[in-house]
């Protein structure tokens, strides 16, 4: 019978076609690491690692040359935070909603104990469908070519794939960027733990659903996760006559974690809320990253603080097109002044001593990257400082610098090539990458070498001006746009001085205890505390040393800072987590909201001390803060310090959800 010789496409075992596995890359600019550079050095590559590097390199015999005179050859750039559209949620079907536990006994309210179950997967896992920390992005790596073509377009060779859904993700893949198979792609398949705090997946009665319940849920599975990996151990050791602990596969997946050996990145999502992760994360004593909100520079003694790199994605909001010139008039300037600061905040970041790595991620159209880390330069970042967070700092990161991140001997072939001066120059374009010592041409049209060495033009441009004037005007408007303070708080908030006496003279003064009302009398406040009420407290002298500030208070009158006892005004987030009859894990103390304009307003009308409180929406709600309205300070600085704490208990229609259309969660009656 004949057969077709068309059909026969597959290669046999043991013939397929091997590229040559040994080039050298002759004459180029080659930078080692920042602030290490070798003019018209060889790079010698044998099968995917570098074999030898310098000026005097002979490449070898069998090796295939390619000339890069007049192009700039850095270590193959890195993203630590790279989003391609993989899936990181379980392959496993969700449960039924209606898949009670066997105690129910018809029970069909959320939250009941031995109601419904939460909303999950089949077979074992965590009760709250949001913490997904078993999920591996390398279980489900499977990019198309676009997607990679589109990153190695901007000199990237490695990245670290992330998981994009939920509040504990689930770990990253860190990939290098070649076509070959995904199993050959990944380098290592657990690279972080992910969490974000996110509050828009689940359903609408599915816990959490406010920022305090998901910083609560995040705070209690850390908790869970260590007294597991404790109970296991203790099994491990002692098991006969034990009863044998459960298996869970999303606490034993945070193991790594707990014990420090995985980084946990966080995605706070705001200035105020960078704040709440670092914190913590040293709660829970976990080695962290920030992953950037871009708005750090709102409140430098927070990010100040943090001791932990960040990830900086280089996504900056784009100013909208008005229909009138009117229309601006409209735009508050606190939105201005966030449009005005994006670009800035990496270098702001390394200005403040923090270490930065760079990434594509929340970029819609990845080839804004480049433009955007030239406006970044323009505002103060620093080329070496753009190089490092491009290389060595995610290579640490990422626990590959032994591999990558440099061009050294011994360390894979990972390459990014740019024709001409370098990749800070927005007229160079990345021409090659090598990956693995396998070469992926980004521009093909750019191959051949430069012409001209790339330098500062001196001659004289359209407008007349010369290379060198328009950097001189460069630097200018740089310096002058970092006096241009946008920070919130400002700097002159706050009080208008640290006295360490006040005298208020002259006031009538309603002291609401035995003394009752005085009139034209004085009030003495040392070191923040009241020191003395009455007459002729000092006399123009000095009190204790101490030289008093003086306030001419004639015809007013001074009372006792007023106290609101229920208060939820200045909360991040839903002032309610209603979803289940106790939320008594909450903590409204996590989402003190310091920069709400309700602090001014509150203060303008005598409000010195609140009792910030969960809503009424349950039984049981979270546990209080009392604040004192320090204008400026931190979240935490607000804090009253040894404050009794409290929990908000509430009855009435609201916890019997009498006026919403849900009517699925215990009680229902008071």
């Amino acid at each position: 019978m004949p057969v077709s010789v068309f059909g026969a496409d597959i290669l046999p075992p043991g013939h397929r076609p091997t590229p040559p596995g040994v080039h050298a890359l002759a004459g180029g600019k080659v930078v080692v690491k920042p602030d290490e550079v070798i003019e018209g050095a060889t790079i010698v590559i044998r099968d995917g690692f570098i074999q030898a590097i310098g000026k005097d390199v002979t490449p070898p015999a069998d090796a295939r040359v390619w000339e890069m005179k007049g192009t700039t050859i850095y270590a193959g750039f890195i993203d630590p935070c790279l989003t391609l559209n993989s899936t990181n949620r379980p392959i496993n079907s969700p449960r039924s909603e209606f898949d009670a536990a066997p105690t129910a006994g018809g029970v069909n309210f959320f939250g009941v104990p031995g109601g419904v179950r939460d909303p999950g997967r089949t077979g074992p896992g965590y009760e709250a469908a949001q913490v997904t920390p078993e999920a591996r992005v390398a279980r489900s790596f499977a990019p198309d070519k676009k997607a990679l073509d589109a990153i190695r377009q901007l000199g990237f060779t490695a990245g670290n794939v992330v998981p994009e859904k939920g509040v504990l993700r689930g770990t990253s893949a860190f990939v290098a960027l070649s076509d070959v198979n995904p199993n050959n792609a990944i380098i290592d398949a657990d690279t972080f733990q992910h969490i974000a705090f996110d509050t828009a997946g689940g359903k609408d009665d599915e816990y959490p659903k406010s920022l305090m319940g998901v910083i609560a849920l995040i705070r209690q599975t850390f908790f869970d996760a260590e007294h597991y990996a404790q109970t296991h151990d203790y099994f491990r050791q002692h098991p006969q006559g034990r009863k044998r602990p459960e298996f869970n596969p999303p606490l034993e997946a945070l193991t790594p974690a707990v014990a420090r050996k995985m980084p946990v990145v966080f995605e706070p999502g705001s200035a105020l809320m960078l704040d709440r992760a670092a914190r913590l994360a040293r709660e829970l004593d976990l080695n962290f990253y920030i992953l950037s909100c871009g708005q750090e520079w709102r409140r430098p003694d927070l990010a100040k603080d943090v001791g932990a790199p960040f990830i900086v994605p280089l996504d900056f909001p784009e100013l909208p097109k008005m229909p009138e010139e009117q229309d601006w008039e409209q735009v508050s300037l606190d939105q201005l002044r966030a449009w005005d600061w994006a670009p800035e905040n990496a270098a702001w970041l390394r200005q403040q001593g923090r270490e930065i790595a760079l990434t594509t991620y929340g970029l819609s159209d990845k080839k804004n990257f480049r433009k955007n880390l030239r406006l970044a330069l323009d505002r103060g970042l620093t080329e070496n400082d753009a190089l490092a967070a491009l290389t060595t700092i995610p290579a640490r990161l990422c626990g590959v610098a032994d591999r990558l991140g440099t061009i050294e001997v011994g360390k894979v072939a990972n390459l990014t090539v740019v024709q001409g001066g370098g990749y800070f120059g927005p007229e160079n374009k990345v021409r090659e990458v090598w990956i693995d010592g396998r070469v992926y041409s980004v521009n093909p049209a750019e191959a051949k070498p430069a012409e001209k060495k790339e330098s500062v033009n001196s001659e004289p441009d359209k407008d007349g001006k010369s290379g060198e004037e328009r950097k001189k005007k460069q630097e200018e408007l740089r310096e002058l746009r970092k006096k241009r303070v946008a920070h919130s708080p400002l700097e002159d908030r706050g009080p208008l001085a640290d006295f360490p006496a006040i005298l208020v003279r002259g006031a009538t003064i309603w002291t609401c205890g035995p003394p009752g009302i005085l009139t034209n009398a004085e009030l003495l406040v040392v070191d923040g505390r009241i020191a003395a009420v009455g007459h002729g407290l000092l006399k123009d002298k000095e009190f204790g040393g101490k030289a008093a500030f003086k306030v001419e208070a004639t015809g007013l009158h001074v009372t006792p800072g007023l106290v609101d006892c229920h208060n939820h005004s200045i909360v991040l987030g839903a002032v309610n987590e209603g979803t289940l009859p106790s939320t008594s894990m909450v903590r409204i103390g996590d989402v003190v909201n310091s920069e709400s304009v309700n602090v001014h307003r509150q203060l303008a009308g005598g409000l010195t001390t609140l009792n910030l409180l969960h809503g009424s929406a349950n039984p049981i709600g979270g546990q209080n803060a009392i604040l004192k309205l320090r204008d400026g300070a931190s979240p935490e600085g607000m804090k009253f310090a040894n404050a009794p704490p409290g929990i908000k208990f509430a009855l009435g229609e609201n916890v019997k959800q009498s006026n919403t259309s849900r009517t699925n969660r215990f009680p229902q009656t008071r």
